[in-house]
């Protein structure tokens, strides 16, 4: 199986991109521009008066390094609010990736369009509300998510070029060889920003290794969210007590997230 790489990008208020790197520095963590395995910081635009901290690319076992960076950054004065959000990068091979091809195979990346707008209303509920209707991270609608997956079983590039401000960014896989999602709200909590990683990754090896279908799944009403602003709950206890049964979502994990959903939406 291959090895499931991650990316992290927090958007932050408070600091320079130069007085984050200089943050994470002082508290022992690499951040610099020039070094691969290092952590940067960047100017970013959606972010007036902030920053753009970004991992290197990380695997399973360097995620743990969010606790050091996001406390190092709150200390020294970094904040969130709703202009911020939290990335998450996941590499192709997590995709069913081909060295041949040079590219995850069309199929597995259609079955993850289709999965992720079908349940996207049970995902929102791990989510601030803020997000769902929101220009940088725009949720497809039924016909245009099935378009993106019957282009990128294609192998068709159209479905990857245009605009990135979507959830579930597959323009991300031209420009870094990523899947990004781009859903959650800004975060300086390491447990935060680890569990919606591990989650992230959970549901793509789902999808992509055990075939899940959130279309056929029992208890998930598909593409639900078209009803405006539609949250469900219970629907996201069903997806992540999927996930924990097929194996891919750690069991002390999901029920962390069952009451993250339970917390945001009492």
């Amino acid at each position: 199986m291959a090895v499931i790489t991650f990316g992290m990008e927090f958007e932050i208020q408070g600091l320079s991109p130069a007085m984050a790197s200089r943050s994470l520095n002082n508290a022992g963590i690499e951040c610099d521009q020039g070094h691969d395995g290092s952590w940067s910081a960047k100017y970013d635009g959606s972010v007036s008066r902030g920053a753009e901290v970004i991992s290197p690319i990380l695997t399973a076992p360097r995620l743990n390094e969010a606790h050091r960076v996001t406390k190092a950054l709150k200390t020294d004065g970094a904040r969130v609010d709703r202009a911020t959000g939290f990335h998450v990068h996941i590499g192709e091979q997590s995709l069913g990736f081909n060295q041949d091809s040079t590219r995850a195979s069309g199929s597995h990346l259609a079955n993850l369009v289709i999965n992720w707008y079908a349940a996207h209303h049970a995902i929102a509920a791990l989510v601030a509300p803020s997000r769902l209707h929101n220009r940088y991270c725009e949720v497809l609608d039924e016909a245009r998510a099935m378009l993106q997956a019957d282009y990128s079983s294609q192998g068709s590039r159209g479905a990857w070029n245009g605009n990135r401000y979507v959830s579930l960014n597959l323009q991300s896989m031209l420009s870094h060889g990523t899947v990004e999602v781009r859903l959650h709200q800004g975060t300086l909590n390491g447990v935060k920003a680890i569990a919606w990683s591990q989650f992230i990754s959970a549901f793509i090896d789902a999808t992509c290794n055990k075939s899940l279908s959130a279309i056929d799944m029992v208890g998930i009403n598909p593409f639900r969210h078209e009803r405006g602003t539609w949250r469900s709950v219970a629907e996201c206890h069903t997806l992540l007590d999927a996930l924990v049964n097929l194996g891919s979502l750690n069991a002390s994990t999901g029920d962390w997230l069952k009451n993250r959903a339970n917390d945001l939406n009492s």
